[in-house]
């Protein structure tokens, strides 16, 4: 459970008045200090803190705090190291029998209610930052309830006493004692190598021990908590009230919905949001657009914004979450602050509908009533400015209270859709009855807080204008460094596409749009997968330049398109190992292929759906065809089988038997007569398609395996590729060879084709180079096309014969000018594993592929062969 109520601290600490005296409430000195400037870099290392609520732990039910730290991006991002802390200290198994688990269980409960892990927790965090803290290191902080105040106090800490030197953890201790103690603040001792003026304790403490200039860059706290034990008392441990100005940036998300007393919470300053004198000067007159303009400037140093929810729906933990994938607005609105500032997590993968972000759970039971009427010491959270800050008044229940300087995040609006008309418990400012009524009609106005892709849809909208502010360009250069912060700005790219049809306009987005999302993506995409939108669906939306024939907006479209689209339509993961043949049935609509795990499947070639899976080989399938008229399909295995299987799905008579080793390619004849065979026994063979009897002795005369095969458009020839290296091609009547084709490649041959009209025939080799060839003279036609990286696994020619495809052990798919030997499309990326095949449709617009990685995909030739007109 999440129900973490104890804010640990020192009954006699506070922070000192700037005259040494400590203060007997909570009211803040009025010269409170300002935030410090921040010094540190985006692309600094990151040093990454997560302390979780009291009984809080990972299991059924994570919190926030687990599931941003599984966000963190650690093996694939070097420049990050992260510790965690549970809330719950040490596990404790469930064992009946065990005298130990009854004695961690009770060890829990008494922590719950008295905090007595509190400074050990903050002391195991000190001592990993100073063992691990390099000079420029980024600090970023992260808690919830309890733990949102340890790394509040952690940071005060830090801020205080500094952050000493690794291999002085005997002092660990002495430091947090010299950090609690309000009098080590008042200037008593001469500083280090000075002959003149007095420091405090604390100071000097600093200069003796402690890395020089150590400033936590980022504290982010779900719901801090302000009851110590079972009261708050008068006096809490130093700099955690005073608007944590000793931070570069401070985020705390806060629940509408809390009314426990034991879970009152610890705004920026204590009970209030702002210092006094600063409320009305400050907040008043603040507008969403100039609150929008001034954070583009600078990112604002304070933000406590209000989630729908009770303590542990802001937190986490109150439903299940084993799969640390709930991602809530309180989550997704802390990650995407951090990102902003520099911490770089994974991308959220799961869009959760409105009825999972939004689900409050009320927390004020039956078993918490009694404590609502105790005399407690507590806040009042008074918004007078000379009002009463403390209280032994009985709570009873009573709600939460908003004060001028927060905001209300905008997923409030989603209660609506799941819970009819919902009324947050929180009290707004006035105790205004018709706030929240007025909210849902008319919006909030100057307090709300927008989400990250509302926010940054409303800033990608200005970079239409030609004089867009160079504030602007930054503060989305600067959102886009985190994934999540990309994909925003990239959605609101395309959103903004969709609302403009001004042709400049459009030009003067793409080209800043460009500028934004090319400058971060390098960041980005080897961390973590970044979602485009289909080119199939983004070329309409810049049709219209491209149309235009001018021949700038063209080039824009094109590298927009080739740099910033997916030209990958479908993706069909059905097959539980890797794909080995790929093939389109004759008139476009089914693809079947063939896998490692010993099935042939058929697929709707439009929406990716299976329509067949056909069993019958014991290993697994290395090539499938269809034949001519896109009734039946061939398949050859490692098995040393051909099968023909019906439109059904049925096998068609007996297994094709002859060949003493694995069938590596099939084929069928143009008549659909006959299917060939080639084998890693060295030979092809030829069979009859309907008795499946050999029609006479097999091809010999390869001196390695036989890869790859084919018949002629006439039916007349058979090719063959080699793993000796040669291209031949054969009569396939007289079976005897009429074509060499073997001055080019170094390595095997692994993939051969036909043209359509049979005078050219193209080959792809380990050598990681494709070929094309005369077939009636067997003389390579130019050079080789180079690009690939790896061997070249598979090649198609287009249903034209302009354009040849090909796939590759290096994950990569490419489409080359057959006449030229540029590369006309791609590279394609997306595939995990080797693309083992690829195919063109009957009319070219789509290219199929199958890979190791097990799926199928299909892709956009038709947009790649209009770019490459340009």
């Amino acid at each position: 459970m999440a129900n973490d109520s104890s804010l640990a601290g020192k009954q006699n600490s506070e922070r000192t008045t700037a005259n040494g005296d400590v203060p007997t409430d909570d009211r803040l000195p009025r010269n409170s200090p300002e935030p410090k400037s921040c010094c540190h870099k985006m692309d600094s290392r990151n040093l990454i803190v997560c302390i979780d609520g009291t009984s809080n732990q990972f299991g059924q039910k994570n919190t926030n705090v687990i599931e941003l730290y599984n966000l963190i991006l650690k093996e694939v991002e070097p420049k990050q190291r992260t510790w965690y802390n549970s809330g719950i200290g040490t596990y404790a198994q469930p064992s009946w029998k065990s005298l130990k688990f009854y004695i961690k269980v009770l060890s829990h409960k008494v922590d719950l209610a008295i905090a007595w892990n509190f400074e050990r927790t903050i002391l195991a965090a000190y001592q990993w930052l100073s063992d691990n803290y390099e000079p420029g290191d980024c600090i970023f902080l992260f808690g919830f309830s309890r733990g949102a105040y340890q790394v509040r106090v952690l940071s005060a800490m830090i801020d205080k006493v500094g952050l000493i030197y690794k291999g002085n953890e005997t002092q660990i201790p002495f430091a947090y004692e010299l950090y609690s103690d309000p009098k080590s603040d008042i200037p008593t001792v001469t500083g280090v190598g000075s002959q003149e003026g007095k420091v405090s304790m604390a100071e000097r403490f600093k200069e003796t021990f402690s890395y020089k200039n150590v400033t936590v860059h980022f504290v982010g706290a779900w719901d801090t908590v302000s009851s110590i034990g079972f009261a708050r008392g008068n006096h809490i441990l130093p700099r955690t009230i005073d608007g944590m100005t000793h931070v570069c940036y401070f985020r705390h998300a806060l629940a509408l919905d809390e009314r426990r007393v034991k879970f009152l919470p610890e705004y920026a300053y204590g009970g209030t949001a702002k210092p006094p004198g600063e409320l009305e000067r400050n907040c008043a007159s603040e507008t969403v657009d100039n609150r929008s303009q001034s954070r583009m400037k600078d990112p604002p140093h304070t933000m406590e914004v209000w989630f729908a929810g009770t303590h542990s729906d802001i937190g986490g933990g109150n439903v299940n979450n084993a799969g640390m994938d709930r991602s809530r607005p309180p989550l997704r609105w802390m990650v995407f602050e951090a990102g902003a500032l520099g911490l770089r997590t994974a991308r959220f993968e799961r869009e959760l509908p409105p009825n999972e972000q939004i689900e409050i759970q009320e927390s004020l039971t039956w078993v918490w009533w009694p404590l609502e009427l105790f005399f407690f010491k507590r806040l009042t959270f008074t918004r007078r400015e000379k009002g009463k800050q403390m209280t032994r008044k009985p709570h009873l229940g009573a709600s939460r209270k908003i004060h001028l300087g927060h905001k209300i995040h905008s997923s409030l609006m989603l209660t609506d859709k799941t819970h009819g008309e919902y009324t947050p418990k929180a009290r707004p400012l006035n105790d205004d009855r018709t706030f929240w009524a007025n909210a849902r009609t008319t919006g909030l106005g100057s307090w709300l807080e927008l989400d990250l892709y509302e926010y940054t849809r409303t800033r990608v909208n200005s970079l239409r204008a030609t004089d867009c502010p160079n504030a602007t360009l930054q503060t989305l250069r600067q959102t886009a460094i985190s994934a999540d912060g990309w994909q925003a700005v990239y959605e609101g790219v395309i959103g903004t596409l969709e609302d403009t049809t001004d042709l400049p306009d459009k030009r003067q987005l793409l080209n800043s749009a460009m500028d934004i999302l090319g400058t971060t993506r390098k960041s980005t995409q080897g961390t973590t997968s970044l979602k485009l939108g289909r080119s199939t669906e983004i070329f309409p939306l810049v049709s219209d330049l491209w149309n235009s024939n001018i021949k700038i907006y063209r080039g824009i479209v094109q590298r927009f398109l080739v740099q910033f689209t997916d030209f990958c339509v479908l993706v069909m993961d059905k097959h539980t190992h890797g794909v080995h043949s790929v093939a389109f049935s004759p008139d476009g609509t089914q693809i079947a292929s063939g896998s490692v795990d010993m099935t042939v499947r058929i697929w709707d070639a439009k929406t990716g759906t299976p329509v067949g899976e056909l069993r019958g080989h014991s290993n697994s399938v290395r090539t499938v065809a269809f034949s001519p008229d896109g009734r039946r399909v061939v398949s050859g295995s490692l098995d040393g089988t051909v099968r023909i299987w019906d439109s059904g799905g049925k096998p068609v008579g007996e297994p094709f038997r002859g060949h003493t080793d694995s069938v590596w390619s099939v084929a069928f004849s143009p008549d659909g007569g006959r299917v060939v065979s080639g084998s890693l026994d060295k030979t092809l063979q030829i069979w009859d398609a309907k008795t499946g009897k050999p029609m006479g002795e097999a091809f010999r005369g390869h001196q390695s395996q036989v890869r790859s095969v084919a018949f002629s458009l006439d039916g007349k020839d058979v090719l063959s590729g080699s793993s000796d290296t040669t291209v031949w091609i054969w009569n396939a009547e007289m079976k005897k060879l009429v074509g060499d084709l073997s001055q080019g490649h170094t390595g095997w041959v692994q993939a051969i084709a036909f043209s359509l009209d049979g005078m050219r025939v193209v080959s792809g080799s380990l050598d990681k180079t494709v070929r094309i060839w005369d077939a009636k003279t067997g003389k390579p036609v130019g050079g080789p096309f180079r690009g690939h990286t790896g061997s070249v696994c598979s090649v198609a020619f287009s249903p034209d014969g302009k354009r040849m495809v090909s796939g590759s052990e290096d994950r990569t798919i490419r489409i080359w000018n057959v006449k030229t030997g540029k590369l006309v499309g791609g590279p394609f990326e997306g595939h995990a594993g080797s693309v083992c095949s690829v195919a063109f449709s009957p009319d070219g617009k789509s290219i199929v592929s199958g890979s190791l990685d097990r799926t199928v995909r299909i892709w956009d030739a038709e947009t790649a062969a209009t770019l490459a007109e340009s």
